[in-house]
């Protein structure tokens, strides 16, 4: 069992892809399929008696249509004289019943396509929960972006063609089988013609393959260039690069356009030259049938309508076929990226932190990328429950890298972070996250109302609300909210442009406080703030003292005063600590940043 599931995956890759959503789902779809088949070809074969009373002839031979005849004896044991009437009365009811399975089986692929898409979406979305922050943040952002929105829709555009091509391939063979069934000589013959043409679009198909693989690589790198054309643009603008980043982008467009339009003209060969080829065809096998095998005018006929039928699922297949080759590159690297998703998974433990009581502690702690060296070297630190920590130096001394670390965004390469004496290999990660509160110099602000960005989206209930209320007293914004005309429900717009940078970070402090946090993380919350509102968020910040765990990182000093402890680091290591005072009389180098900033 295991080597035929190996062999499956090996060849047949795209078959188990899809059968990992859709399960016991897409066999139905071919039975389906093979049920259209049998009935449509059941009806044609009542054809072959008409044709016979057409010809005159007295009675309608079982023998003439060859292993088919079981269908002329079967209605004439059912008690029905095989009669023109009777004819057309079972080739209507083959028909109708075709025509409602068809109606089944159209109805439950339009099911079985939004099932997949959506559990597509669904899976990506818990894969990129559970993505490593580590990992993230090498990774590249475009092909992030790209895989998770428009890959999707090209993966459902490639299952449906995928699907459309494996039922006109099921047709194409349950017609296959009605010829032979009539006159093995006349299956040959069509079996021949048409391998000789599948081997002509092949060439076709390689091709569009080709340029799908391509379009994918160029569609990632376009998604990555407008995320950084739209998140760069101030700066672009400012130093007149706008109009050159923009050259780079239309190339990329260019090439993305080359890429479709190559594709489509690939396409439309397929489809241009699917009538010719298949006239082309039946006409050769005709006039070998008639003129060097003898065949029989009525029975040439009704296996002509099942060669008509097979050659033209096979046209179709191979039309539905190029055109899920066109976008079969997509279905690669969303493959690829699930893949890429599950090795990064973060690892955590199983011992859920309900409650944050002593503090985190690390041991011999060491940091850095793979290709980087060490950002943090052998640290050793000790944060007790309720403190407020800061942590100063120059840029790039690891002070970011270090509070990532405490909040469980990255493990130690080396050492051992515990956090109440459990280490992150035995905690559960999220558990303790979720007693964290974390604002950046750039605030997080969500386009909704202020109630549901800091709520974020809780059910207005009444607890929910005074915890609202509470939340917004301690970040000094009761009264600004109070004064606007829908209150909490006012919208903020995108990325809070209704806002202040001020008004922005208290947003974002009354998140957090609403949270009912045990650590705040204040990640240079502060220093794209104007004088009078680094104040005011300082006064709010002083009134949690003692309440919460504080973990500071400051490029203002001023910022930093009343901390109970002060670290100092560079280069990855912490060269100096103790409170405010005791620093600047133990470091040289702090006391001179404190002068700079004439504290």
């Amino acid at each position: 069992m295991k080597s035929i599931t190996s062999l499956i995956k090996k060849y047949f890759s795209s078959f188990a892809y899809f059968y990992s959503y859709l399960g016991y789902r897409i066999f139905i779809m071919l039975l389906l399929s093979i049920v259209i088949g049998i009935l449509d070809g059941l009806g044609l074969t009542m054809f072959l008696p008409l044709l016979q009373m057409a010809d005159g002839s007295s009675g309608v031979s079982s023998e003439s249509i060859g292993n088919m005849g079981f269908l002329v004896s079967g209605i004439e044991a059912l008690g029905f004289a095989l009669n023109m009437k009777t004819a057309l009365l079972f080739m209507f009811l083959f028909f109708t019943l075709k025509g409602v399975v068809y109606f089944i089986s159209l109805k439950y692929n339009v099911k079985i396509l939004q099932f997949f898409v959506s559990s597509m979406r669904v899976k990506l979305t818990d894969l990129f929960t559970v993505f490593s922050f580590q990992k993230f943040v090498t990774a590249d952002v475009g092909r992030i972006q790209n895989s998770m929105t428009g890959e999707i829709n090209r993966v459902s555009n490639a299952y449906y063609n995928f699907a459309l091509s494996v039922q006109n391939l099921i047709m194409v063979l349950v017609y296959l089988s009605f010829v032979f069934l009539v006159d093995w000589k006349f299956a040959l013959l069509v079996s021949v013609g048409g391998g000789l043409s599948n081997l002509f679009f092949s060439r076709l198909f390689k091709k569009t393959k080709e340029q799908s693989t391509e379009l994918t690589k160029n569609s990632s790198d376009f998604q990555g260039l407008i995320i950084q054309f739209i998140a760069n643009f101030k700066y672009l603008k400012a130093t007149g690069f706008v109009k050159t980043y923009a050259e780079r982008l239309k190339g990329k467009i260019y090439d993305v356009e080359r890429n479709n339009t190559q594709i489509g003209i690939l396409s439309a060969k397929i489809t241009a030259l699917r009538e010719p080829i298949l006239i082309g065809v039946v006409s050769l096998v005709i006039l070998m049938q008639v003129y060097l095998l003898g065949g029989q005018l009525a029975s040439i006929m009704i296996s002509l309508l099942f060669f008509y039928r097979a050659l033209s699922g096979l046209m179709i297949f191979q039309n539905s076929y190029n055109n899920y080759l066109s976008v079969s590159g997509s279905l690669e690297n969303i493959l690829s990226f699930e893949n890429e998703l599950k090795a990064s998974a973060e690892e955590s433990g199983k011992i859920e932190l309900t409650r944050f009581e002593k503090g985190i502690r690390l041991e011999n702690v060491d940091f850095g990328y793979a290709e980087t060296n060490g950002i943090l070297k052998k640290l050793n630190l000790e944060i007790k429950k309720n403190t407020t920590i800061a942590f100063v130096g120059e840029s790039g001394s690891g002070k970011t890298t270090l509070v990532n670390l405490l909040g469980g965004l990255l493990k130690p390469n080396k050492g051992e972070v515990f956090v109440d004496d459990l280490s992150f290999t035995q905690l559960n990660i999220n558990s303790y996250q979720a007693r964290i509160g974390y604002i950046t110099q750039e605030p997080v602000v969500f386009n909704d109302t202020i109630f549901n960005n800091v709520t974020l989206w809780a059910e207005p209930t009444a607890e929910n609300s005074s915890r609202f209320q509470e939340a917004l007293l301690k970040a000094s914004l009761i009264d600004y909210v109070e004064n606007l005309p829908l209150k909490a429900e006012t919208l903020l717009g995108n990325n809070g442009i209704n806002l202040s940078g001020g008004q922005k970070q208290r947003i974002s402090i009354a998140r957090e406080l609403f949270k009912e946090i045990d650590i705040l993380i204040l990640d240079e919350a502060t220093s794209a703030l104007d004088s009078e509102t680094e104040k005011e968020i300082q006064m709010n910040i002083d009134n949690i003292k003692g309440k919460y765990t504080v973990l500071i990182i400051a490029h203002r000093l001023s910022t930093v005063k009343n901390a109970d402890k002060v670290y100092q680091m560079d280069k990855g290591e912490i060269i100096g600590e103790g409170n405010f005072a005791e620093l600047c009389e133990r470091s040289e180098s702090f006391r001179r940043m404190v002068e700079l900033q004439e504290l």
